[in-house]
């Protein structure tokens, strides 16, 4: 008996024809490469060896594979980790299972599953979703931002963060974002543009503060829709600019104008 299981089944779309195996391709290959990246890095961490190649499902084996059922495995000298997907009339099951063959495997995968139990059910239910691709991007990545993301980065001292005031609930909200700051200016590129709540909180109050490493400016953004996004991006922090044009599909330009003098928190 394994150690470790859980299952999460969500209902299929009406008219949905897809196998097993198309499912876990679209929970796992179809997600944002920020997604993909580190679903990866967190298998690396748990031990699993996950090489890419077509007929695997992001780096993980087919064990066995049926219209209605596949199980995925990948080998790791910590654990044992299966996942099976199977299908019924209604609903889409993923089950996943871990055994402990090292203490240390333990220990990693109790750190790893509050991720785990946020990322796959996040992903089932944009695997089902209709919609413009774009739009489905911009939900799957919002809600991984929101959900790991976020929380992770904001804990980051030398992240850089921008604080603004909620359209509704006038509460400061933190954003973990990065750009560039050139003299008395912060520049920026918002991957989904005006979707993106933060610029929608600028929109309503261009107010912001800004945490540059670790101290705070207040400041005034501007949003500049008739900036070049995708050549601006050529002059901000490379590994920012990569993902967020790997992932964005409404790029838009902000500039913040910086008070002199930090602030103290």
């Amino acid at each position: 008996m394994p150690d470790f299981t859980s299952t999460v089944d969500i209902e299929r779309p009406d008219q949905d024809v897809r196998t097993a195996l198309a499912w876990a391709r679209a929970v796992w290959e179809d997600a944002p490469r920020p997604v993909r990246t580190f679903l990866r890095v967190g298998w690396r961490c748990l031990g699993l060896r996950t090489l890419l190649a077509p007929e695997r499902v992001l780096g993980w084996s087919v064990a066995s594979v049926e219209p209605d059922r596949v199980v995925l495995e990948t080998p790791s000298p910590l654990l044992t980790a299966r996942n099976i997907v199977r299908l019924d009339e209604r609903r889409v099951h993923w089950t996943t299972e871990v055994s402990y063959d090292r203490f240390l495997g333990r220990v990693l995968w109790t750190l790893a599953v509050p991720c785990h139990q946020l990322i796959i059910p996040a992903r089932l239910r944009q695997a089902a979703a209709p919609g413009r691709p774009g739009d489905r991007q911009h939900r799957i990545v919002t809600a991984f931002q929101r959900r790991v993301g976020n929380p992770v980065l904001s804990r980051l001292p030398t992240q850089t963060l921008l604080e603004t005031t909620g359209r509704s609930s006038g509460l400061a909200r933190q954003t973990p974002i990065g750009g560039r700051r050139t003299g008395r200016q912060f520049w920026l590129v918002s991957e989904f543009g005006e979707r993106s709540h933060y610029v929608r909180n600028i929109q309503a109050d261009p107010r912001v503060r800004l945490r540059l490493h670790g101290r705070w400016f207040a400041g005034v953004a501007h949003l500049l829709p008739d900036d070049d996004a995708r050549a601006r991006l050529k002059s901000l922090p490379r590994m920012n600019s990569t993902a967020v044009r790997a992932v964005g599909t409404d790029l838009l330009t902000v500039r913040i104008d910086l008070e002199e003098h930090p602030r103290s928190n």
